[in-house]
């Protein structure tokens, strides 16, 4: 198992970070302030024990050259006592997500693909799954691969739309028309709107909606999943 941790930057990189890996357990966070390398050492030393990978973001300020110090030192106790592969890297830009989640994505901490259809078809036992977005946004299907839903079960029981900007003036009446062909509907509405109470009674296995893709597919996950 690969686990990440991101320590010392302030909140636009955390929240950034929990859009794009909803509660993922293999994503550690530690705030920054005074404790941060304590509480990291002790998280660090456990989670290391049984780790195959460990990737390490540091954020510092250009006077703060003595945590990238204290981090090395930590994580040189680690190498020495147990064999999983650690990557340390250092930004300077703490307010900046972009590349601390650039690094996390190509480290790989994405659940294993385990999700097939028997899963779904626990819960949506008919018909296809409509997955709706808008258009330049991280796509519902692009999300559901990170949750682990395999691509075999993408193919055979979910279908995407992705909805074009200032293209919505009718777009509820447009999703409740589409109940007549799908039996689900999971739905990103950022840059769009959240809907209407009738377009949700129309699909007969439930509608599943919020405002980031990454966030309605761990929704789904957990519906079928039983929460796990």
């Amino acid at each position: 198992m690969k686990t990440a941790f991101v320590v010392g930057f302030f909140d636009p990189v955390k929240k950034a970070l929990n859009e794009r890996f909803p509660e993922n357990d293999r994503l550690i966070w530690v705030d920054k302030g005074k404790n941060a390398l304590i509480v990291f050492k002790q998280r660090f030393y456990e989670i290391a024990k049984t780790a195959d990978g460990l990737l390490v973001c540091l954020g510092r300020a250009g006077s703060e050259r003595h945590l990238e110090e204290a981090m090395n030192g930590i994580i040189g106790v680690a190498q020495a006592q147990y064999p999983a592969a650690i990557e340390f890297m250092v930004f300077g830009n703490l307010y900046d997500h972009a590349p601390v989640i650039a690094l996390v994505e190509s480290f790989g901490i994405e659940r294993e693909t385990a999700i097939d259809i028997s899963h779904v078809r626990s819960k949506v036992t008919e018909g296809t799954v409509l997955c709706v977005s808008l258009e330049g946004k991280t796509t519902v299907f692009a999300a559901l691969q990170r949750v682990g839903i395999s691509a075999e079960t993408l193919n055979e029981c979910f279908v995407e739309e992705i909805i074009k900007g200032g293209k919505n003036s009718n777009l509820m009446q447009y999703l409740k028309q589409k109940a007549q062909h799908h039996s689900c509907l999971l739905y990103a509405w950022s840059g769009l709107r959240t809907s209407t109470p009738d377009v949700k009674a129309a699909y007969k296995f439930d509608c599943h909606e919020a405002l980031s893709a990454a966030k309605v597919a761990e929704m789904f996950r957990k519906w079928i999943t039983g929460g796990d």
